[in-house]
């Protein structure tokens, strides 16, 4: 969370209603989807790579609700509730993207509305408010357990406890930049159709599903459609279609068709998921609305923008190669991630190092070696050094799936009853201390980088290079460095002796070094002087100084933002899209 996320309890001297639902019973639900578009729309901009949590966007959300995106503020509709909301501390939001998503699926998962709009009153848009604000009543109930339980017994494992706990909510805060986003999905969908086995399928997937015969040209719909979705005047994301263009209204319509899950408790954290959003992440309004025009709200723009990339992976897997026994799981995962992932990060490095002599880059088959006549070993994913600083890097594509458990800790004992072994084991944390930093010494003379002496004192930092943003969150980068450093601790390895000094763990996303490719490019920044500063910004002295705790909840993307200003857009050339 950024801030304090209001409940209905702080803002009405009233009982939470029992079926908040209840409040918008006169009210139309396409009138209750287009209005939450418009605040979702808000919160999570098409052109920006952030969650906008501003005070001043609070209130436009506000505005949207009270039909008052016209009006002078003075001249306000809804002026008694802005003023309202500027009584609270400046940390305090009302709406939430998570506050969007929980709502838009529990509206479409109903049908007890008004099916004609009533004469609009303050009164009346007020319900969707008050609406708003028990839903984030229920979104907290899990924090409930912080207060009612005795945590104190953790101890030291709290951190990781405090990962597990808020995984549900805060993976839907990261940062994306849409172009760069844009080109990884483009360049997975190339790579799956242009193999060998998975391309014949990936083309009948796109002619079962969305009856396309290209993939270029359903791409380049899709990322149309997310572009030119604003409407600057309406404050809503969403495209009309002519009814007559069927290429285009199959793709969309496969998009928009609900499905009916099963019903999922408040205090079942899989609500979570948003699965009815994420699977069809459209809604296609009446048709009678316009003789010629098909209209299709866009639910959330950012799940619509993963439709391409992540969400895709699961949907080829669970609509097509699975249930066709194309393959198993573990064969799809594995060309995601030996295929696709780490080659694509090979080629952001090779790009972003070829103009720079001081830095030695190696990878894959550099970094196998045949010890002793023992077996062959992948000793890392990639080798970067400067000088005396090295970078071993471990790549992990693996997404969180919502079955095994990491993402419903709701109580001590669901986290008591986690194999966090094989967590770590399955998330290249226990790799990374085990065999590539606690190997470095026996090793590094196989390393092909004959101008390094490495008899020489060196640095390490070890480096987790991930897929899945919610491995990149402060609260994930915490408990993964405290985890780091007790693996190191197991092993006797020390954090520096006259050998080596061993930089804390950095967590990166491969979204983070596409950000930073074309400034280590050009040479306006550095890699090793970003982890610094990272590492810097979040040590122990840095808290100490500032009697601030919270800074050891940053992530390295508040070193990029910090020091990168531009140059953010990993490629010049956009011949891809």
């Amino acid at each position: 969370m950024f801030g304090y996320l209001i409940k209905f309890t702080d803002a009405y001297n009233e009982v939470l209603p029992s079926n908040p639902l209840d409040l918008l019973k006169e009210i139309p639900k396409e009138e209750l989807l287009a209005t939450i578009v418009a605040i979702n729309s808000k919160i999570n901009p098409i052109y920006s790579s952030y969650i906008d949590d501003s005070r001043q966007t609070q209130i436009d959300c506000l505005r949207s609700i009270f039909l008052d995106n016209n009006n002078p503020l003075q001249n306000s509709n809804c002026l008694y509730f802005i003023n309202e909301y500027l009584k609270t501390p400046s940390n305090h939001i009302l709406f939430s993207r998570v506050t969007c998503l929980y709502a838009l699926q529990d509206i479409l998962n109903s049908d007890d509305f008004a099916k004609t709009a009533p004469l609009y009153t303050t009164d009346k848009r007020e319900q969707i408010l008050r609406y708003l604000l028990c839903v984030n009543s229920n979104i907290l109930l899990s924090d409930r357990e912080y207060a009612t339980s005795n945590y104190e017994v953790l101890g030291k494992r709290f951190f990781e406890f405090f990962m597990f706990k808020e995984l549900p909510q805060n993976q839907y805060y990261h940062s994306l930049n849409p172009i760069n986003f844009l080109h990884k999905s483009f360049s997975l969908l190339q790579k799956i159709e242009k193999n060998d086995f998975y391309g014949s399928h990936f083309s009948a997937y796109l002619k079962n599903i969305f009856n396309v015969e290209s993939l270029t040209d359903f791409f380049r719909f899709l990322a149309y459609t997310y572009f030119k979705s604003y409407d600057n005047k309406l404050n809503l994301n969403y495209i009309n279609i002519l009814k007559e263009n069927t290429e285009y209204t199959r793709i969309l319509d496969a998009f928009s068709k609900r499905n009916k899950f099963e019903k999922i408790e408040k205090t079942d954290l899989k609500i979570f998921e948003f699965s009815e959003i994420k699977k069809n992440p459209l809604f296609r309004s009446n048709d009678d609305i316009k003789e010629d025009v098909i209209t299709y709200l866009i639910l959330d723009n950012k799940i619509l923008l993963e439709k391409t990339y992540s969400l895709f992976i699961n949907d080829f897997w669970f609509d097509y190669l699975k249930p066709n026994q194309i393959c198993n799981r573990s064969d799809w995962g594995s060309f995601i991630g030996n295929d696709f992932f780490e080659p694509f990060i090979e080629e952001i490095f090779n790009d972003a190092f070829k103009n720079n002599k001081k830095i030695v880059f190696k990878h894959t088959d550099d970094l196998k070696f045949k010890l002793d006549g023992n077996n062959e070993i992948e000793y890392a994913d990639y080798y970067i050094r400067e000088k005396n600083k090295i970078i071993l890097a471990e790549a992990k594509s693996n997404y969180i799936p919502v079955v095994n458990g990491y993402k419903t800790v709701y109580t001590k004992e669901d986290f008591d009853n986690l194999d966090l072994n094989k967590f770590y084991k399955d998330y290249g944390l226990t790799q990374l201390a085990k065999k590539t930093i606690k190997e470095f010494h026996n090793y590094k003379h196989s390393i092909p980088d004959k101008s390094f002496n490495f008899e020489n004192k060196v640095e390490l930092y070890p480096t987790l290079i991930v897929n899945d943003f919610i491995f990149s969150s402060g609260y994930t980068s915490m408990a993964f460095k405290k985890k780091f450093e007790k693996l190191l601790e197991a092993e006797n390895i020390a954090a520096e002796n006259d050998s080596h000094k061993i930089h804390p763990l950095t967590i990166i996303n491969v979204a983070d070094l596409q950000n930073i490719k074309m400034s280590i490019k050009f040479r306006k920044e550095n890699i090793f002087n970003i982890f610094r500063h990272y590492h810097s910004s979040s040590s122990f002295k840095a808290i100490a100084r500032t009697q601030n705790t919270s800074l050891g909840l940053l992530s390295v993307e508040h070193s990029i933002n910090k020091l990168i200003k531009e140059n953010l857009v990993s490629s010049k050339n956009f011949d891809w899209i």
